[in-house]
């Protein structure tokens, strides 16, 4: 059941014109909650591993169910989250379709960018094993 509602949303959502929100952040994937904090988790843990713990980002963002579940798992995870204050680098996000049950999520930290490709294997969503790091 889960997987049929997730394709019929990537479906439609594919039909729609998404436009990226005023802070430069993009999503045309509906995401449960529970795929939220998921994914959430990983871009955290990612985010500790190549910039620290004590890391401090600047992270506008329109309040959307995965915009603030990604705000609200980096501060869990001792990450500093901070709002139109540009002396912080910048994070953005993209999360993408890519077909009926995969899509492509991008967090863009100032030049510096990381991909993960999610997909949904039987009724459960999970990463591909491998991510894609570009800038320095």
């Amino acid at each position: 059941m889960r997987r049929m509602l997730l394709a019929l949303l990537l479906a439609l959502s594919g039909c729609a014109s998404h436009q990226i929100d005023t802070f430069g952040n993009y999503n045309n994937v509906a995401l449960t909650a529970v795929d939220s904090r998921h994914i959430a988790s990983d871009i955290s843990q990612f985010i500790q591993q190549t910039r620290g713990a004590r890391t401090i980002v600047n992270f506008n963002n329109d309040h959307s169910l995965f915009a603030t579940t990604l705000s609200n798992t980096l501060r869990q995870n001792g990450i500093g989250v901070t709002q139109a204050q540009q002396v912080y680098p910048n994070l953005h996000y993209r999360v993408e379709a890519l077909n009926a049950h995969q899509f492509v999520v991008t967090v863009q930290i100032d030049r510096r960018h990381f991909s993960r490709i999610w997909s949904l294997i039987d009724d459960v969503l999970v990463p591909l094993p491998t991510r894609t790091q570009f800038g320095g």
